[in-house]
């Protein structure tokens, strides 16, 4: 209850999934921060550590996370926020926050990290549709690309390179990335778009399936269908 409530109505905006040594634990963003809690036992849900956000307050209505090699990525799309990485390797005893900087980026409105080839996707940043970091030296990330061909990207799903976009106003792409990593500065190839198709909203998310062959999306628009992609 001691929690600021957002010009959504609300002070949550985010939660994901992490498991280790057989204990579950749920990551939880709210309005102040970063909440940990242990959910491994279904009559002692509790709240085992908080990290708190750069930015917090009643401003807050988006964080978002990602975790690799357990360590947790974790941003904010509001204010002079930061990314941090945190370890989680000492859970349930501790954790530590050990990267909190504004050097790469202040904002970021999603991440997704490809964890095949050590890179962080950071959409919507400070000033770029999505840029690229690697994570060859995880608490350390550099900038490697900064991809514009599009006016925003406001979520992406990627694994071993290919990237699958959800470009709100500009639909979806599906762009190959894996020639950042060949000598010469090869440019990304789209391989595929869609911009026009039943129901086109805001392009928001999706997901892609286990054998790579379907996408799933959704548009951020009231009462539109979900759509299944043979990709």
């Amino acid at each position: 209850e001691s929690l600021p409530i957002n010009g959504l109505d609300g002070s949550y905006s985010e939660v994901y999934g992490f498991e280790k040594e057989g204990r579950e634990y749920a990551i939880i963003g709210s309005t102040n921060g970063t909440h940990i809690i242990d959910i491994n036992e279904a009559g002692n849900i509790n709240e085992i550590d908080f990290i708190q956000g750069a930015w917090s307050g009643a401003g807050v209505t988006h964080r978002d996370y990602h975790i690799f090699e357990n360590l947790l990525y974790a941003v904010c799309d509001q204010g002079e926020s930061t990314l941090q990485i945190i370890d989680l390797s000492n859970l349930p005893e501790s954790l530590d926050l050990v990267y909190d900087s504004d050097e790469l980026f202040s904002r970021s409105h999603n991440i997704f990290i490809d964890t095949a080839t050590a890179k962080l996707y950071a959409c919507a940043s400070t000033s770029t549709a999505m840029d690229i970091y690697s994570l060859a030296d995880p608490t350390n990330p550099v900038l490697i690309h900064s991809y514009n061909d599009v006016g925003h990207v406001h979520d992406a799903y990627v694994r071993n390179d290919t990237a699958y976009l959800n470009c709100g106003n500009d639909g979806f792409r599906i762009v190959d990335f894996h020639y950042l990593d060949l000598p010469g500065s090869i440019s990304p190839i789209e391989l595929a778009s869609l911009t026009s198709y039943p129901d086109a909203g805001y392009n928001h998310s999706g997901w892609l399936s286990d054998d790579g062959n379907i996408y799933a999306m959704q548009d951020e628009n009231h009462g539109y269908d979900v759509k299944i992609l043979d990709v």
